[in-house]
Order: C-alpha cells, then sequence, then structure tokens
C-alpha cells in the first residue's frame, strides 16, 4: 500500500508540475487571456469588430480629404452650371449673396475662381491683373503661390506658369513659374470694391477680373479660347461638399485621376483600408455603404465637435480677453507646426471655409487679411439668431483696403438668406459712425431700436450664428493687439 501511494504521489506531483508550468507560460502572454478567455470570438463578435474598424478607418479618411471634396464640391457645381475650360472665368458681378452655398464667403469682395486640368491642356499660363488678390493652390487646397501684393508680381500684375506634377519639359523664363503636385489647380482671384455715391461699387474690381487671361504653354494667340466671364452672382448654386455616400465616389474618381505623389502612402494606406486603391474597382457591399455613409455624419460632428469644444483646438484664441477665435492658431497656410501637421485644425477649417495660403497667416502688415471670428457672446453662450447683439468696432480700424462684418452658418459657413441682399456691412455701405470713429453694428431678427438701418445685420431665429470680422491691409495695431474689436454683447 505505501508504494502505491508514493507512486500516486510522483504521478501528482509531475503532473502539478506540468499544470503549474504551462500556468506560468500563460503569464507571460496576457493578451491570450485578454481576449475572449484565450478562445475564438464569435463570428458575429469578429462582425461587430470589424465593422468598428471600418467606421473608423472612414471617419479618418473624411478628415484626411476633407480639403480635397471641399473644392471638388465648388468645381463640379461651377462647372455643371457655367461650363468647363481653361477660359471660362465666373465671376460674382454683383458680389456673392446667399443664394451660392459656398463655405465661408466673403460678399464685400468680387470673386473670380476657375478649376484648371493641366493634366488635360498641359502647362498653363494665368496672366493675373494688377491689383488682384488671390493664390493658386492643388486641389487638396496646399498653396502654390499667392498672387497680387503677398505674391511674386507684388500687386503689379504678372504671368503665372502652372506646370503639372510629371511635366518634364523646358521651363522657359519670364514666368512666375510653380509646379502643382495634382493636376487640378484652384484659380482663387478677389478684386477689392471701391467706393460708390450710395455705397460699394463694382465696376472697377469686375474690370480689373475681367483683364484676366488663361491659355496652353506655347499657344499662339490666334489659337486661344476666348476667355468667358459669366455673372455668378443671380444664378442659385449650391457648391457644397457631398454629405452623403456621394462623397466616397467623388473622392475614389479624383484618386484614380491624380498621380500617386500627390498624397503620402499613410494617407493611402488609410484610404485603402475602405477600400479606395487607384486603379482598383470601389464596390461595397450594401452592408458597407451603410457603414461608409453613417461615417460621414459622424466626422462630421466630431470635427464640429472639435471646433466648439475648449479643449478641441486651444491653441485658436485670437485673445486672452476676448472670444474671438483665429482659425489658424499655430499653424501655416499648410497646417504643420514645427513638429507635425493639424488634422483636426485643418478639417476644422474646411468643414466651414476654402482656400489657405500664406497671406492669410503670417504677419505681412498692410498687406494681408485677417478673419477674427466668433461664436460666443461677452457672457459665454452661444450666438443664436432669435436675440439681438451690439459689436462695437473701436475707432481705426487697422484695415488699410477695408472692413467687413458678416453673419453665418457655423455649421458649414454658408450665408444665412434673409430679406437682405447682404448677411454684412463694410466700410463702403454707408454705416453709422461714432463721434470718435469707431462703429456699432447690430445683429437680430429684427432690426433692434438702437441700431440705425444701415448698420443692422439680419439673422434668422432659432439658428446657431457665427459673426466674422475681415480686415484686408491689416495694420500693425492688429497684430501687437493694440487694437482689438470688442465681444458680441447680447442686447436685453
Amino acid at each position: 500500500m505505501k508504494r502505491k501511494s508514493l507512486l500516486s504521489l510522483i504521478v501528482a506531483l509531475a503532473f502539478f508540475s506540468v499544470i503549474s508550468e504551462f500556468a506560468i507560460a500563460q503569464e507571460v502572454s496576457p493578451l491570450v487571456k485578454k481576449l475572449y478567455n484565450s478562445e475564438w470570438p464569435s463570428k458575429d463578435e469578429v462582425q461587430k469588430n470589424y465593422d468598428a474598424f471600418l467606421e473608423q478607418s472612414a471617419i479618418q479618411a473624411y478628415m484626411l480629404t476633407i480639403p480635397a471634396l471641399n473644392v471638388i464640391g465648388i468645381r463640379d457645381a461651377s462647372e455643371a452650371t457655367f461650363g468647363r475650360g481653361y477660359n471660362v472665368l465666373p465671376i460674382w458681378k454683383d458680389r456673392m449673396n446667399a443664394k451660392t452655398l459656398i463655405p465661408t464667403p466673403n460678399c464685400d469682395v468680387i470673386y473670380s475662381m476657375s478649376y484648371l486640368d493641366l493634366k488635360e491642356t498641359g502647362p498653363l499660363v494665368v496672366y493675373a491683373p494688377p491689383g488682384v488678390i488671390g493664390m493658386f493652390t492643388d486641389f487638396f487646397q496646399r498653396t502654390l503661390t499667392d498672387v497680387g501684393a503677398a505674391g511674386p508680381d507684388r500687386a503689379a500684375g504678372g504671368l503665372y506658369l502652372l506646370l503639372p506634377p510629371d511635366y518634364d519639359g523646358p521651363v522657359p523664363g519670364g514666368y512666375f513659374t510653380f509646379r502643382s503636385s495634382t493636376y487640378n489647380v484652384f484659380l482663387f482671384f478677389r478684386t477689392v470694391l471701391t467706393a460708390g455715391a450710395n455705397g460699394p461699387d463694382t465696376k472697377k474690381p469686375v474690370e480689373t477680373a475681367e483683364r484676366t487671361r488663361v491659355y496652353p504653354l506655347g499657344m499662339t494667340e490666334g489659337n486661344r479660347l476666348a476667355m468667358k466671364f459669366p455673372n455668378a452672382s443671380p444664378v442659385r448654386i449650391n457648391m457644397m461638399y457631398p454629405t452623403d455616400f456621394t462623397y466616397w465616389e467623388k473622392l475614389k474618381k479624383f484618386i484614380d485621376y491624380e498621380p500617386v505623389g500627390c498624397l503620402d502612402p499613410v494617407s493611402r494606406g488609410v484610404l485603402a483600408s475602405i477600400g479606395i486603391i487607384k486603379g482598383q474597382p470601389f464596390n461595397p457591399s450594401d452592408h458597407d455603404r451603410q457603414i461608409l455613409t453613417a461615417a460621414i455624419e459622424k466626422a462630421e460632428k466630431m470635427i464640429l465637435a472639435v471646433r466648439l469644444h475648449p479643449d478641441g483646438l486651444p491653441m485658436n484664441a485670437y485673445y486672452k480677453d476676448r472670444k474671438y477665435v483665429n482659425v489658424w492658431g499655430g499653424v501655416d497656410a499648410d497646417w504643420n507646426t514645427p513638429s507635425y501637421t493639424s488634422l483636426k485644425t485643418r478639417a476644422g477649417y474646411f468643414q466651414i471655409a476654402f482656400s489657405s495660403a500664406p497671406a492669410m497667416v503670417v504677419d505681412a502688415i498692410g498687406m494681408g487679411s485677417k478673419y477674427p471670428n466668433t461664436y460666443i457672446d461677452s457672457n459665454g453662450e452661444w450666438l443664436n439668431g432669435s436675440n439681438s447683439y451690439k459689436l462695437h468696432l473701436p475707432p481705426k480700424i487697422p484695415a488699410s483696403l477695408y472692413w467687413a462684418v458678416t453673419a453665418y452658418n457655423p455649421q458649414d459657413g454658408t450665408m444665412p438668406e434673409t430679406s437682405q441682399s447682404f448677411p454684412s456691412r463694410n466700410q463702403f455701405d454707408k454705416v453709422k459712425t461714432n463721434a470718435d470713429g469707431s462703429v456699432d453694428l447690430y445683429f437680430g431678427p429684427t432690426k433692434p431700436a438702437a441700431s440705425p438701418a444701415e448698420n443692422w445685420i439680419q439673422t434668422i431665429p432659432n439658428r446657431a450664428l457665427l459673426i466674422a470680422v475681415r480686415l484686408y491691409g491689416t495694420g500693425a495695431e492688429f497684430y501687437d493687439q493694440t487694437w482689438k474689436p470688442d465681444d458680441v454683447v447680447k442686447l436685453k
């Protein structure tokens, strides 16, 4: 009996030793223990988590590509309405109004916008007239160059030569030459209003814009297409980026058209995660289409939350004692900080605006343009079109070209359409000024009693409100903050 017991004890100890070694071995691999207690997940569990991965990849893809879809929406609407071609330059000859749905337009300047396809035409020459304020960007809205006072022509006008990304031919002299990383190039020119007898005068800035010329490099005068300058002001047109599955379809078409080198491999990897790969079919299942469509709505809400949350864009505050924000806070015109590209700042900007250039960001005294804007009143409450507000602009507004104040829908930067011609007031509008030269502007669904009619900007009840101040030819007083707009005050 003793021998049997001893043998059983030896066997038990050996078995325990094996089990102990096995248990110890498991301790060095925590993920095996963490994931489903070392078993396989169910098929439903796999599907749930794959769907979450697809949705999150789509949200990241949206944030990466909204600059491109922003300008693609503008181009597609323009070409469908006014025609396409390097010689077609729509001009908002009577200023841009709320009939044009576009992110944060400036209705106090004359806009000229065109879309150049260098893959189709080869290198293009653009004559920019003297006095233009503008830029060329690629279709990720990365600046090729400023045009005008902040550009190489220094407001004297000049010939710009735009080269496609794969151009390997001779580059002639006599031009301001820039190579685009995309075949598609955005031409965005602005010409400044002049003071008329009864308000802003558009005649001279329109004449200046119509001096623009675009033609292929090397094409003789007799073979160039005549320029067309359709008036876009009276036309009701939706130039916004898509908010449904069309977003992905337009993105796929763009990715297929443009060269591989226009986008970095990591970003292309994010797009590949949702099935968008250059030259390959994009045919998601009905199930995946639903996820990709839902991801757009979630991304839109997330980007808005980034813009509104106090921790979302902490570098964007313009002042320590005011509620205004700087949408380029801490980044350059291409959204770079000294150590990284701020994806959330870029996505927040292109949700509500279009075009970015160095002249908008750097402290170019007397030449640049600045855009402090606010969606919060002096009490820290969201601005709402149901309320009445007052904005005081101290005297000696530092804008050598002009100043303007405009109301917007803060979700996407479109202009509210009211009974007024424009949701804006500018220095040419014959606004009433105070004895010291300061200006009080008023906002509300009906004219506040204290407001002169010339100083009132109408709002829409029960709608969120954003107010933007524009300073063109910004003076040193703005940069050193000896001049600051007052906070918006809610009227009782």
